[in-house]
């Protein structure tokens, strides 16, 4: 019966008493883990309440086993979350919740905690989708002709679903909707002041909703749980979370325009301040550069300068900047450059990427320039301007030639190329050599990395430099 399917899910999953205003429960449940020889630490959601203990020990000498002990409150709202009466889906939410939480990366955890803070009544929603349709022939014909359940041989077992994201592909075509009205709602929205369209050109349109009401309009066409009519999670991103500069922060929709000519399902949601950037499906880790940035310089030139203007704000400078990182991904690697005092005698980025070095020229007392593990594939010929560069250290790229202007770095006393795939040298880079009347001590540099030729021509043009 229920009550013993219950206990026994209750027992797999270890469920533990969390209540916040009683500390010695959850003491007790890890002197209980301690005792059992785990190391273990709890998990805490935005709120700053425990929502799961992840623990970890020993089973032989490579191998470590890890569980994870669930909230009771979180057991909870996943039994009102499963809409059959049996609770057969129970299980399946438990298992993603705990899956998520011991891979134990950042995004993973951040992904457990919006499961249970937010995705619970969507997980409703698609679970009844489910539950009502997955016995139907049309609906395991579209499962198979899926590109995204190519993995799931059995469409009508929950068990073989590893998302929500898949879940929500599997039920989108029974979810009913009409995109064709969408366009007269947004401007609709635009008149009344309560969302904004800076960017509409051939290709996009950026939609800014400024209320809740706004927000919702494409709840049956995106798996965001800021797009669910009921829910306070707008007014919780935009007013909980403030951008740099003290306001409410926005929530960014990219719609392809043939969207709303039911050509297209492209749609992307963005919120910079939780570092989420989401297709319709919900899906972790999407990348719109190639799809948006690249195709529409509406869009790229306005995120340029939202973001230029909130980078600048940030108070930690360059470090943990969340907005110049989305800069970088958005393609606008020179913007580190630009945030930089041009007065300053070192430049440091380890591991940032940034594809092309840009014009550097004005950084006149630049005396150190370190940059390593950045995928930089091209030095800008400016890398000639900085006469007073003593140090230059790019190992680690994927640099394949090196400018001719690198010769008139008279005062460079040390260069490590060690890790660049360096195909060619020019020949005025022997005017660094102290024969030449330049300063040059030393040359990080591997011969399997430039090959022989060119490791013998370093050599002969600079000969009394040592190459290590």
């Amino acid at each position: 019966n229920i009550t013993d399917r219950l206990s026994f899910l209750a027992e797999l999953f270890d469920v533990f008493e969390c209540d916040s205003e009683n500390e010695s429960q959850l003491e007790a449940k890890l002197a209980e883990l301690n005792a059992a020889g785990y190391l273990s630490s709890p998990v805490i959601n935005n709120q700053g309440e425990i929502i799961a203990i992840v623990s970890e020990k020993q089973n032989g000498k490579e191998r470590t086993l890890k569980k994870v002990s669930v909230c009771s409150d979180v057991f909870g709202s996943m039994i009102m979350a499963d809409p059959t009466e049996n609770k057969i889906y129970l299980q399946w939410m438990l298992n993603l919740f705990s899956r998520l939480i011991k891979d134990g990366k950042v995004n993973s955890t951040e992904a457990a905690i919006r499961l249970v803070e937010e995705d619970l009544p969507q997980a409703n929603k698609y679970l009844t989708l489910f539950e009502d349709n997955k016995r139907k022939k049309k609906f395991k014909e579209l499962c198979k002709g899926s590109y995204s359940l190519k993995g799931i041989t059995d469409p009508t077992d929950i068990n073989q679903y590893k998302s929500l994201s898949q879940l929500f592909d599997s039920v989108d075509p029974f979810i009913e909707k009409d995109a064709s009205a969408i366009e007269r709602t947004m401007q609709r929205f635009v008149d009344i002041g309560q969302a904004l369209i800076p960017v509409k050109d051939r290709k996009f349109t950026l939609f800014i909703p400024k209320s809740t009401d706004a927000s919702v309009i494409f709840e049956d066409f995106a798996n965001w749980c800021t797009a669910r009519k009921g829910n306070g999670m707008f007014n919780s991103y935009t007013t909980g979370h403030k951008k740099p500069n003290g306001k409410n922060s926005d929530i960014y929709i990219i719609i392809n325009n043939k969207f709303f000519e039911g050509k297209s399902k492209e749609i992307y949601q963005i919120h910079f301040e939780t570092n989420q950037l989401k297709d319709s499906r919900n899906g972790q880790n999407v990348s719109i550069f190639e799809n948006v940035i690249a195709e529409s310089e509406g869009i790229s030139n306005f995120f340029y300068e939202e973001l230029m203007t909130m980078a600048k704000h940030h108070s930690k400078g360059l470090e943990n900047n969340r907005y110049l990182d989305y800069l970088i991904q958005f393609g606008f690697a020179e913007s580190l450059f630009e945030l930089l005092d041009e007065n300053t005698p070192s430049i440091r980025f380890m591991t940032r990427e940034i594809p092309r070095l840009p014009d550097i020229s004005k950084f006149k007392s630049l005396d150190q320039l370190i940059i390593t593990n950045a995928k930089m594939v091209e030095l800008h010929p400016s890398i000639g301007k900085l006469t007073n560069l003593e140090m230059l250290v790019l190992t680690e790229n994927r640099i394949k030639e090196l400018p001719k202007e690198i010769g008139a770095l008279k005062n460079l006393q040390f260069l490590n190329l060690i890790g660049n795939p360096i195909k060619e040298i020019p020949a005025e880079i022997t005017y660094l050599d102290k024969s030449n009347g330049g300063s040059l001590h030393r040359v990080g540099v591997r011969e399997e990395d430039i090959g022989v030729e060119n490791y013998r021509k370093l050599r002969e043009l600079l000969p009394t430099t040592f190459l290590s």
